[in-house]
């Protein structure tokens, strides 16, 4: 069998925001004519990843059978998200670029579409991140931070756009229930943030969790419903009920905008500053601020389209 495109990410980890980005990618290609039968995603889960997506997965963690699926690939699509980053090790840069280091040996076309670049406070991840991203024929960023990173590392053929995950549609799903939906993860300055979040919890409050660690974290604010989304049909569902959203998760932040939901956002990483930066939405620090309607989806996420196109074309 050959394949079109093998799709490589933090894929089958069970993080929503990630699942996500496979979505959008797998629904982009299928827009330029590649079925999903000629698409195999590298997992973590690769039976729940075929089952859920309908396409060839494989064992990401077997070298046997990464070296397989890539000497049977045209292309090798680093599919979205912050996967060159050592925010918690460089153990991430590592493993990417060692599959990437293998795909360029093997003679296989290389591209990075909806990609976050950094942080990259190290040396060796700064050269990791470099080595493999020169590899990519184009390069597709999410944001002016990740533009001025990849341009820093030396990288060409930039192109800067938004996540990938707007190009999903929301069906004519909006916002239009009573539910005030609060999303939280672990991070640093969470008791900071729960001292601001406590006071205005009330019975339309309502969980949302979009990882196992988003869960343990909310279930400490004594709400009283706590919804794990693990798809896109999930999030129809719970938007579709919502007033308003205040949450951490960069893609807790864009299906918000996605579904027409008043947001505010808790700033625990820079990329949230970016998103609440393009969407016009307040950002809880030190006190509360008060959810406001975010601007329409970004008119650039229809450009993705086309690169893909290009991409498929080399």
């Amino acid at each position: 069998m050959r394949y079109s495109a093998a799709l490589l990410g933090y894929y089958g980890f069970g993080n929503l925001g990630d699942e996500l980005l496979l979505s959008s990618t797998i629904d982009i290609l299928g827009r330029c004519g590649v079925n999903r039968d000629k698409i195999i995603v590298f997992s973590n889960n690769p039976e729940l990843t075929s089952s859920g997506f309908s396409v060839k997965s494989i064992n990401r963690w077997s070298w046997n059978g990464v070296f397989t699926a890539l000497k049977s690939s045209d292309r090798l699509i680093l599919g979205g998200g912050g996967i060159f980053q050592d925010s918690t090790s460089i153990k991430s840069c590592l493993w990417y670029w060692g599959v990437i280091r293998l795909a360029n040996f093997l003679g296989v076309k290389i591209f990075a579409i909806g990609q976050s670049v950094g942080p990259l406070k190290t040396k060796i991840s700064r050269f990791l991140a470099a080595d493999a991203l020169k590899l990519c024929g184009k390069i597709h960023v999410r944001g002016a931070k990740s533009l001025r990173e990849a341009e820093n590392l030396g990288c060409r053929n930039i192109s800067c756009g938004t996540d990938l995950v707007f190009t999903l549609k929301n069906d004519g799903v909006i916002s239009r229930g009573n539910l005030k939906l609060l999303n939280v993860r672990p991070c640093r300055n969470l008791d900071s943030f729960k001292k601001i979040l406590i006071p205005h919890i009330d019975d339309y409050t309502v969980g949302v969790a979009l990882s196992h660690e988003d869960e343990i974290v909310i279930k400490s604010l004594g709400l009283r419903e706590i919804f794990r989304v693990r798809n896109f049909d999930d999030a129809k569902k719970i938007w579709s009920e919502a007033k308003s959203a205040v949450g951490m998760r960069l893609h807790f932040g864009i299906l918000s905008q996605i579904f027409r939901t008043p947001l505010a956002m808790m700033p625990y990483d820079i990329k949230i500053n970016e998103f609440a930066e393009n969407s016009g939405v307040p950002l809880i620090a030190d006190d509360w601020a008060v959810p406001v309607m975010p601007r329409e989806i970004p008119e650039s996420s229809k450009e993705i389209d086309i690169l893909c196109r290009e991409i498929l074309a080399l």
